[in-house]
């Protein structure tokens, strides 16, 4: 069962790397980031195997990757701070299961990010 999945996932990966190069990369540490649904560990790492390895392509080549990697990954990144920001509290709320958001852990960075605040509005009027 396992085999069949690592092939699967090996065989997608190298259509998309194949098909699309680093913009493929690139691509797919957007949706990770956007969702959280993928690691960008096994993306990155799959891609430095078989984009360089497997095309033989030379060793600074992992620069450039990293700079579509890095592209990819803010992208991915902007587009959740703005989904999240447009929606609000109802949206979270809505999709928040389909990419592992847990409201009580929202609710917990909440309480500590006030304390924070309330902590720095402290330091601030003992000047």
């Amino acid at each position: 069962m396992f085999a069949e999945i690592e092939i699967r996932i090996l065989n997608s990966l190298q259509i998309i790397f194949d098909q699309f190069g680093w913009l493929g990369v690139s691509g797919m540490l957007v949706f990770e980031n956007a969702t959280g649904l993928t690691p960008s560990e096994l993306i990155l790492g799959l891609a430095g195997w078989m984009l360089i390895s497997a095309h033989q392509l030379p060793f600074a080549t992992v620069f450039i990757g990293g700079l579509y990697a890095a592209i990819g990954s803010s992208l991915g990144a902007s587009i959740a701070y703005w989904v999240s920001r447009l929606g609000g509290r109802p949206l979270v709320n809505r999709i928040g299961r389909f990419v592992r958001i847990d409201p009580q852990e929202i609710h917990k960075a909440e309480l500590q990010f006030q304390q924070l605040i309330l902590h720095q509005s402290d330091l601030d009027t003992r000047d």
